[in-house]
Formats: structure tokens, C-alpha cells, sequence
């Protein structure tokens, strides 16, 4: 009887070696039933067959130190920054720099957005800054946030998200660093706290005085 082989991956990773499944065939007329040949061989795929599986991330720490930037006092419809640089001060490369923006109302709500109460809303959040642009090639699936990739040693990276003020009012933008999407590879500053911070930010409901520089630079200046 041929051997019934299944060499394909239920994690979407590579295939794994193949598996075999051999019944024991005495005879012509000893036949393993097809159904039970079949359910055996996904019994062994679903186990693995054997093969080992991936190892999780382990848990490690990195020492860094953090910058962020964001202009205190805004005005409607003024162009801004919120930069966040993270610099690796240690001798391991950090695998995947993380950052997670969260507002008031916690993870339900968009970054750059408020929470909107009401229980008959399709989402509760409404945008504060409308986001022209934000870390380049740093979308992942994972609300919120955003990752760079790795950082070597004694290098850095910075997350830059471009932003226009769309609604007055004080806010509180909270950010936390991590060095992976799992959250396994933690940040730590030079005092032992995490990497993480707070940002206050005053919108004005006036719009922007535009001046002009000695260079002939065009500036907006907040109300």
C-alpha cells in the first residue's frame, strides 16, 4: 500500500518533513478503510508528525535610551510632528522596536483620536489629528502600533508621524516602547523605568499666524 504523505504546513510557514502514515496490509483482502487511514494521517499532521515547531520568543530585556519631541501648543489646521527617537545603548541588537500611542479611552480608540461616548456608535473615536503620514514602512496588523524593524547596537531609529490638528481642546497622548510585537523584548531606560512617556498638547480653535522669516521662509506661529 502506498504510503499516504502529508508534507504541508497549518502554521503558513514552510512545509514540514514528511509524514507517513503504513498500515499493515496481510492480505488483498485486509484493507485499512479508507476513512480510518485518513483520519489518522490528520491526527498526525494536526500533532506535528514529529516535527518540532518554532520556538517562542524568549523574554529579554535591552537597555535604550528615548526621545520625544511634539510641539506643546498646536492650532487648527497646523502642520506638526510627533517624533520618537529610541537609541540602542546596549551590545545585543533590539529585534523589533515597537511603538503603541494610546488616548484616553485606552486601545479602543484610534491613535490621534478621542473617545466618543455613546452606545449606538459603529466606532467611539473621533480624530484630533488626521494623520498625513506616519513611520515609514512601520503598518502592522496590531492596533495603534507601528514597528521599524531591528536596531543594532549603539544605532537608533525614529518613528515620525505627521499630523494636522482637526479639533481643539487639551490632549494627553501616552506612548510605550517595546522591542518586539510580543511585548516579550522590553525597553528599559538608563534608571530602570520602561520606555514609555507622556505627551499634553494644547489645540487652539484659532487657526495659525502665518509670518514670514529673514530667509523668506513661509512659518506658522500658534495662537
Amino acid at each position: 500500500m502506498a504510503p499516504a504523505r502529508s508534507g504541508i504546513s497549518t502554521t503558513g510557514g514552510p512545509p514540514r518533513a514528511p509524514c507517513y502514515v503504513r498500515a499493515a496490509v496481510p492480505g488483498a483482502s485486509a484493507i485499512l478503510p479508507s476513512i480510518t487511514a485518513a483520519a489518522v494521517a490528520v491526527a498526525l499532521t494536526l500533532a506535528g508528525c514529529g516535527a518540532s515547531e518554532p520556538k517562542p520568543e524568549a523574554a529579554a530585556t535591552y537597555p535604550v535610551a528615548t526621545q520625544a519631541s511634539f510641539p506643546t501648543r498646536q492650532s487648527l489646521a497646523q502642520h506638526v510632528v510627533l517624533r520618537i527617537t529610541v537609541a540602542n545603548t546596549g551590545a545585543r541588537a533590539i529585534p523589533n522596536v515597537a511603538a503603541t500611542l494610546t488616548m484616553a479611552g485606552g486601545a479602543g480608540v484610534q491613535a490621534f483620536s478621542s473617545n466618543l461616548a455613546g452606545s449606538d456608535l459603529a466606532t467611539h473615536s473621533r480624530p484630533v489629528w488626521i494623520v498625513d503620514a506616519g513611520p515609514s514602512n512601520g503598518d502592522d496588523a496590531f492596533a495603534n502600533t507601528w514597528s521599524l524593524g531591528a536596531i543594532a547596537p549603539h544605532h537608533a531609529r525614529t518613528f515620525a508621524w505627521h499630523v494636522t490638528p482637526v479639533r481643539a481642546g487639551r490632549y494627553t497622548i501616552d506612548y510605550r516602547l517595546t522591542g518586539s510585537l510580543t511585548g516579550r523584548s522590553q525597553l528599559r531606560e538608563a534608571n530602570g523605568d520602561a520606555a514609555r512617556g507622556t505627551l499634553t498638547v494644547d489645540v487652539s480653535g484659532k487657526p495659525p499666524t502665518i509670518r514670514v522669516t529673514k530667509s523668506g521662509k513661509i512659518v506658522s506661529v500658534p495662537q
